[in-house]
């Protein structure tokens, strides 16, 4: 929990000087906003590094890692469905090897029974 809640701290600070650079307009910046940027960064941020590191002490890190293999394939569904963005036959091989990959990474590995040899 302490390396999920440096990180989110320590990318905070990195962004800082950026934004004092840069300021927004205040008036840009609404109770709904400021509100909805929180809620965010604590539900999808800080609550997934938790589940993030939980899933790593669970699974092991190897296992843990294919969650990000899935990225492409859910931002082609979620594009396609929300923005009418089309699918082509490339994005379905490319999601079909990601997915292969994945299998073939969680799969638990099979048992080859040993043979009896007597001598």
């Amino acid at each position: 929990m302490a390396i999920a809640g440096g990180s989110q701290l320590l990318g905070g600070a990195a962004l800082l000087p950026f934004v004092l650079i840069s300021p927004p307009h205040l008036s840009a910046i609404s109770v709904s906003v400021a509100v909805t940027a929180v809620v965010f960064a604590v539900l999808c941020n800080g609550v997934a590094y938790l589940l993030y590191y939980r899933l790593i002490a669970d699974i092991g890190p190897t296992k843990a890692l294919t969650v990000t293999f899935m990225i492409p394939v859910f931002a082609m569904l979620w594009g396609a469905l929300f923005l009418r963005e089309s699918i082509t036959a490339n994005m379905v091989v490319g999601a079909a090897l990601i997915l292969a990959g994945t299998l073939l990474v969680t799969a638990r590995a099979r048992q080859v029974p040993s043979a009896n040899i007597q001598k």
